[in-house]
């Protein structure tokens, strides 16, 4: 462990002094389990470190065991940490995920009405962006990660396994983001491309995919990665632009178009 249990802070106001009356005072379990929180948070406890056992947890942060397990209730939840219990009990910290979240947004958005073209679009505003971002930067370690992800949807194609492909080609378009760093965008567009995968496998039940078609949009994003190579970020952005509004025409059909997105099915 990087630092000890000795002390415990909490950004809540117990007495609410200075905010008049009506504060509700928060009970033990939320302020150890904000505590516990915040260390992780803030990385003084890594991906994968046990918490102490629970009799020094007690001992050190003077609470009950009922208060302790009511805290780790609360931050198994937030799936903070795992807890196993039995005869090698303890809790393991986890660092947040975007998974963690995304399928949560997904509720969020669907119970909003938001449809099909809602999220294409959405993916419009960020993917040329971040390609004229890339090709700004012109870092050759990006260039080989996304022509590796091009030689593997390739072979998909070739071996006509299109679920597969389908499920790479999410990944390739989240890799484009990634490797853009920024980690707004990142975590935004992690939350559309789970509705946008789900959609276009979907698709395929419907309308089988046509390996000429497939093999266009590959030549395509070989383009891509030539124009990010040779760092021309006008360039670059201008044929994902209009790579992405004819691959959007392609996926969201005109009796689609105002679907709301369904998380659930």
């Amino acid at each position: 462990m990087a630092k000890s249990f000795t002390s415990m802070s909490s950004t809540h106001d117990p007495v609410g002094r200075g905010l008049g009356g009506g504060i509700r005072v928060p009970k033990t379990a939320e302020v150890v389990a904000d505590h516990i929180r915040s260390r992780i948070i803030r990385g003084e406890l890594r991906e994968g470190d046990s918490l102490p056992p629970e009799s020094q947890l007690m001992s050190t942060l003077n609470i009950s065991r009922p208060t302790l397990r009511e805290a780790f209730r609360i931050l198994e939840a937030e799936n903070l940490i795992s807890v196993v219990r039995g005869s090698r009990s303890g809790a393991r910290v986890h660092l947040p995920h975007v998974a963690s979240v995304s399928r949560y947004a997904g509720f969020v958005l669907q119970s909003q009405g938001t449809t099909i073209r809602d999220i294409y679009d959405a993916r419009l505003a960020i993917e040329p962006y971040v390609a004229g971002v890339l090709a700004g930067k012109g870092n050759p370690e990006d260039c080989a990660r996304l022509r590796s992800e091009i030689d593997r949807l390739t072979a998909y194609v070739d071996e006509e396994r299109y679920v597969e492909f389908m499920i790479a080609l999410a990944g390739f378009h989240q890799l484009l983001v990634e490797l853009g760093g920024n980690h707004t965008l990142l975590f935004l567009y992690s939350v559309l491309e789970g509705v946008v995968e789900r959609h276009q496998v979907g698709m395929l039940s419907r309308r089988p995919m046509k390996k000429n078609e497939a093999m266009r949009g590959l030549r395509s994003f070989k383009k891509l990665v030539d124009l990010i190579e040779a760092r021309d970020a006008a360039g670059a952005e201008a044929h994902w632009r209009l790579h992405v509004i004819n691959a959007n025409s392609g996926w969201v059909e005109p009796e689609d178009a105002q679907k709301v997105i369904d998380i659930l099915g």
